[in-house]
């Protein structure tokens, strides 16, 4: 087991947890951004590359949207569109065997879960990628990932639960 791998993973799970219990998306947005950053960190001292490509493109993909949502504007769809394929071109080139796509499958997921406005679907998709990605993480040896995951699913869960009800209240 390598112990600087699961420290950037522990990292990485402080930031997506909070993360999740923000009502605000931008402070959502700047804590995915350094939870980002701590994966991939923790990816490529596992040589896990296809897990680092897809982490290297969502922290730039979070410092857009967070940047983004500062100016109070969308994202174009354009922009959605090169960060996909960024992620499927880079998957290509990191492809070692089919449970490398996984990350790339899951970054995809999650860059449309976090370039629409509805925190509801962010979350939702947030559960999608933690069940999905706990497959890979078990298999690359990130093993507080795996923890990261299941934080990650309740959190999700219990995000979209409060969203859910704040929403339910004001109607």
């Amino acid at each position: 087991m390598n112990i600087l791998a699961q420290v950037f993973g522990f990292f990485a799970l402080i930031f997506l947890v909070i993360s999740y219990q923000q009502k605000n998306r931008i402070k959502f947005l700047d804590l995915q951004l350094l939870a980002n950053i701590f994966y991939c960190l923790q990816y490529l001292v596992l040589h896990a590359y296809s897990g680092v490509a897809s982490f290297l493109i969502s922290t730039i993909k979070m410092f857009i949207f967070h940047m983004d949502e500062k100016k109070n504007k969308s994202t174009s769809v354009f922009i959605l569109i090169f960060l996909e394929l960024s992620f499927i071109v880079l998957g290509i080139f990191t492809y070692e065997n089919l449970y490398s796509l996984i990350p790339i499958l899951g970054a995809c997921l999650f860059t449309y879960g976090a370039w629409q406005r509805n925190l509801k679907v962010t979350y939702f998709i947030g559960i999608l990628v933690a069940v999905i990605s706990n497959v890979y993480d078990i298999i690359v040896g990130a093993y507080v990932s795996v923890i990261s995951n299941l934080f990650e699913f309740l959190a999700s869960l219990i995000g979209f639960i409060r969203i859910f009800r704040v929403s339910n209240k004001d109607n």
